[in-house]
C-alpha cells in the first residue's frame, strides 16, 4: 500500500478567509438612471434701482451761471493784475510845507482856533493819474481830534505836483482836559505847540479806459511844531514835513 508524503505545515498569520460572496458593485448614476442629472434652473440676481436724487431745476441753471461768473472774474483779476504791472501805479507823496493857528484860546473843556495849512502832493507816477473823492482834513493834538472838515475832489495827472489847502476852524470844540492842560504846558515849557494832520479819501488811478476800484487813502502827518509869538498865533515855517501814506 502506497502513502503519500504528507504536505508541508504551512503558518498561517492574520484573520481567516471569509466565505461570504465578494459585495456587489458600487450603485452609480449610469446603472440607477440612464439619463443625466438636469442642471439647477439659472440664478436670477436681484436688481437694484439706484437712487437718483432730486436735482432742482434752479440747481441746475444756477451751477453753469456761478461756473461763468467765476471765470469772469478770474479772467478780470487778471487782466487788471497784468494792467497794474504795465503801468505801475504809485503811491502819492505828502508833505506840510506851511501851517498857521490864530485865535487860540481854550478853557477847562473847549478850545477855539483857525487851521490854515498847505499840502503838497505829488504823483509820482509815469504812468497813471491819481484821483481823491470825498476828502476829509483833520486836525489832531496828542492823538485827539481838535477839528475836522471836508475838501473838494482833485485829480492829478502822471508826474503832477500840486498844493491843497485847507482852512479848519473849531469854535468851541469840546476837547479832553487832558489836550488843554497839555496844550499849555507845551506853549509856556517851550513856546511850541506839536499839532498833527490827517487826510483821508477815496482814491483811484486812471490810465486811458483803465479805472480800477477805489481805494482809502489815509494820510497822516505828525509832530508839526508851531512856534508861538504869543498867546494866540502860532506858525509852522518849514522845513516841509513829510507824511506817512496808506493804500488800503
Amino acid at each position: 500500500m502506497s502513502t503519500y508524503p504528507k504536505p508541508p505545515e504551512v503558518t498561517v498569520t492574520g484573520y481567516p478567509a471569509s466565505s461570504a460572496p465578494p459585495p456587489p458593485p458600487p450603485f452609480t448614476a449610469s446603472t440607477a438612471y440612464p439619463y443625466p442629472a438636469p442642471p439647477p434652473p439659472p440664478y436670477a440676481a436681484p436688481y437694484h434701482h439706484p437712487y437718483q436724487p432730486y436735482q432742482s431745476p434752479y440747481r441746475l441753471f444756477l451751477r453753469p451761471l456761478m461756473i461763468i461768473a467765476a471765470a469772469v472774474l478770474l479772467a478780470a483779476g487778471i487782466t487788471t493784475f497784468i494792467v497794474w504791472l504795465v503801468i505801475r501805479p504809485r503811491l502819492p507823496e505828502f508833505s506840510v510845507s506851511s501851517a498857521s493857528v490864530s485865535g487860540l484860546s481854550t478853557d477847562a473843556q473847549s478850545l477855539t482856533a483857525s487851521f490854515n495849512v498847505a499840502f503838497s502832493v505829488r504823483n509820482p507816477s509815469k504812468k497813471a493819474g491819481i484821483g481823491y473823492d470825498g476828502v476829509e482834513a483833520a486836525v489832531f493834538y496828542g492823538g485827539d481830534s481838535v477839528v475836522k472838515t471836508t475838501l473838494p475832489p482833485l485829480y492829478q495827472g502822471s508826474g503832477n505836483s500840486t498844493i491843497v489847502r485847507a482852512r479848519l476852524v473849531a469854535v468851541g470844540t469840546y476837547v479832553p482836559p487832558g489836550m488843554v492842560k497839555g496844550i499849555a504846558d507845551d506853549r509856556a515849557a517851550k513856546g511850541t505847540v506839536s499839532f498833527g494832520f490827517a487826510i483821508r479819501a477815496a482814491a483811484y488811478f486812471r490810465s486811458g479806459a483803465w479805472r480800477p476800484r477805489q481805494h482809502l487813502l489815509t494820510v497822516y502827518c505828525d509832530g508839526v511844531p508851531f512856534r508861538f509869538a504869543n498867546s494866540t498865533a502860532g506858525v509852522f515855517s518849514g522845513p516841509q514835513k513829510p507824511c506817512k501814506v496808506y493804500f488800503v
